[in-house]
């Protein structure tokens, strides 16, 4: 999910809901999902509210499960805002004593949630707070994680067993296919962060890292404001039924090293690759793959709560517990996610 973007902290994380655009401009630093077009700080519209908000106590509600939850980000970004200046700021985490109770309380399902004493905030905020029971005011942004969902003594969620042998049976697996972990990649060739993601090195230096022990699957995402998505995915699905695992792969290495999703483009890499195009254009006009592209954007990513591209889910497939890192991560934090499935 992702529009063009200059803002390089932007590439690391993703959000999928379009009306939050002008917060995004607040919280840059954390948004990677690429949903609309993120304005900068300077263009965000302060002007009908310039005072500092006064006697203003701000809470953040964390859990220290979320691997993702950039909650330190949240906080950092909002200090940075002049109508912020003088306001309070605590963090709790879900854990902590009478925590769980106000969240439930005051409806709320899903963390990190910024929570405002009053709502004399600023007025590029005002109209994204949610009143609460108790009479403060509420900001949910990227808020995903959900604390009262059933987890692994890890903290982990775990995956139904019959949905990931269903999901393999149906998509192609690269390297190993007996690795205790594998990393779905719900995707589109449009993706600029997808590409970032793979132009980083992430792929290469997991597997260099962890060997056999790690393998990955690409599952379609094809988001409707990227018009070469779906066209591109089932280029990819056409160039399989010809040329195997290897070529499907290899064609989405090169589309995003190119950055070239066109369709003409993949046609011709396809063809490069020794696939019969009068097949692949047949194959094309039939949209015999375009269910089954659907079906993995749907009802298999649901089940993780993927809502934007790249959505990566790293699970252990010899417990079923799994990780969501949602955005262009640097290597880094996918190691820390594999290392912590891996008990290490």
């Amino acid at each position: 999910m992702a529009n063009k973007e200059n803002n390089n902290k932007v590439l690391i994380l993703q959000s999928t809901i379009v009306i939050l655009l002008v917060i995004i401009a607040v919280l840059a630093f954390f948004m990677g999902k690429n949903m609309g077009n993120n304005p900068t700080p300077q263009n965000w519209n302060t002007n009908t509210n310039t005072s500092v908000a006064q006697d203003l106590n701000v809470t953040i509600i964390d859990d220290k499960r979320c691997l993702d939850c950039q909650t330190s980000a949240i906080v950092d970004q909002l200090k940075q805002v002049p109508n912020l200046a003088s306001a309070n700021f605590e963090t709790k985490d879900f854990s902590d004593k009478g925590v769980e109770e106000l969240v439930k309380n005051n409806g709320i399902q899903a963390l990190p949630s910024v929570i405002f004493s009053h709502n004399n905030v600023d007025a590029g905020l005002t109209p994204y707070l949610t009143q609460l029971n108790d009479g403060t005011y509420s900001l949910n942004v990227w808020s995903t994680f959900d604390p009262f969902a059933q987890r692994s003594e890890n903290g982990f969620l775990v995956a139904d067993k019959e949905l990931l042998e269903q999901i393999k049976s149906t998509s192609y697996v690269k390297w190993s296919i007996d690795a205790t972990i594998t990393w779905i990649e719900y995707s589109d060739l449009e993706c600029p962060y997808c590409a970032k993601l793979h132009e980083n090195g992430t792929p290469k230096d997991l597997t260099e890292k962890y060997g056999d022990k790690l393998n990955v699957i690409f599952n379609h995402f094809p988001l409707d404001f990227h018009a070469n998505a779906m066209p591109a995915a089932q280029i990819l699905e056409c160039t399989w039924e010809q040329l195997w695992s290897e070529a499907f792969y290899a064609m989405i290495e090169k589309s995003f090293k190119e950055n070239n999703s066109d369709a003409d483009f993949l046609v011709k890499e396809a063809v490069n690759l020794w696939a019969d195009k009068s097949s692949l254009e047949s194959c094309l006009d039939s949209d015999k793959y375009k269910e089954k592209i659907q079906l993995q954007q749907t009802t298999w990513a649901n089940n993780f709560g993927i809502t934007g591209t790249p959505g990566n889910v790293l699970i252990n497939n010899e417990t079923g517990e799994y990780q969501v890192i949602s955005g262009a991560y640097p290597t880094s934090e996918f190691e820390k996610a594999i290392d912590k499935l891996l008990g290490e």
